[in-house]
């Protein structure tokens, strides 16, 4: 899989000619820099799509020589673009503000013009830390598709187990030809009530061996769990069986729910924890590293991932650990 072409910037035009403060480090890869909201960057984005003979751009940069520049305008602002033929990738590297009739000193095609004359402009191309975060954002966007591909799945199980109160659904991988990661069952009983009915509801997650225990099948047991019930203690947990703490009390609403997100593209949030529990420090450290869930003292099965310090205690949890010696 690859991102659908489309102009981006570098990240030297975002730091030097845009003056953001872009740390590196704290790239987000589910963030795509083509989508940071900026006149000249959205831009870029718009004229140059997934079709190249479609691209919009206004003739070249004249004051570049050295490299090839296609000129992009929005209100004041200019922006040099550079096709990356090997790839077909646009890239966004040079931008600024059209000042003074272009003889301001800080015009932008004063800027690519002395540039040029120096050999400044090789210094423009993107550079290890842009492709990085390019194949960042494929990867990203991989594991975003496969996530919504998995919820879609479980819509489906869940909508056939309320009917037929048991369904299967195979877990694939993110890259296609790859063996899959597992199956799942959903079980759901009706259980008949003065009030109306209620549902019990049970979770078996079957990982391939060779998944057991990575952090893609965890991944895959952490999209099926937030997506049928998406308060992260809600579930608990014994040997890859997961049931809600409590019944799920409305899950025809649920359902509807699921479809809404399904069919707007969008991805299930889970709902934090909202108390401070008690459980083994080694297993807490551990869990926090590697994002998975671990048992708390009241039984509870969760993934620690907020500051603890800030939440009120666990009750539960609490009167459990003044028992101990």
């Amino acid at each position: 899989m690859s991102l659908p072409r489309r102009g981006r910037p570098t990240v030297r035009v975002l730091r030097e000619d845009l003056g953001m403060p872009i740390v590196v480090h704290n790239l987000d890869a589910r963030s795509p820099l083509s989508e940071i909201d900026h006149p000249i960057v959205r831009k870029a984005a718009e004229a140059f799509g997934a079709v190249p003979t479609q691209d919009r751009y206004d003739g070249r940069v004249k004051s570049s020589d050295t490299i090839p520049l296609l000129e992009i305008r929005t209100s004041q602002w200019r922006g040099g673009v550079w096709i990356d033929h090997s790839t077909g990738q646009p890239w966004l590297v040079a931008a600024g503000l059209a000042k003074g009739e272009h003889k301001d000193h800080d015009d932008f095609y004063e800027r690519v013009k002395r540039a040029d004359s120096s050999g400044g402009t090789q210094g423009w191309l993107p550079t290890d830390i842009d492709q990085r975060q390019l194949k960042r954002e494929v990867a990203a966007a991989l594991m975003v598709q496969w996530e919504l591909s998995l919820q879609a799945a479980t819509l489906t199980a869940l909508e056939q187990a309320l009917d037929a109160r048991e369904a299967m659904l195979s877990i694939p991988h993110p890259r296609t030809g790859e063996p899959g990661v597992g199956t799942a069952r959903v079980t759901v009983e009706h259980v008949g009530e003065p009030g109306g009915t209620r549902h019990e509801l049970l979770l078996e997650v079957e990982l391939d061996d060779r998944h057991k225990g990575s952090t893609l099948g965890w991944a895959a047991t952490l999209r099926l769990l937030t997506t049928i019930e998406p308060r992260q203690t809600a579930w608990d947990a014994a040997g890859g069986i997961f049931s809600p703490d409590s019944n799920v009390g409305d899950l025809p609403g649920r359902i509807l729910e699921l479809r809404e997100l399904v069919d707007a593209g969008e991805l299930a949030l889970g709902v934090p924890n909202d108390l401070a529990h008690y459980s083994h420090r080694r297993n807490l450290a551990k869990a926090y590293v590697e994002g998975k869930g671990v048992r708390t003292m009241c039984g509870i099965y969760f993934v620690p991932t907020r500051d603890h310090e800030s939440l009120p205690v666990c009750p539960t949890c609490d009167e459990r650990h003044r028992t101990l010696p």
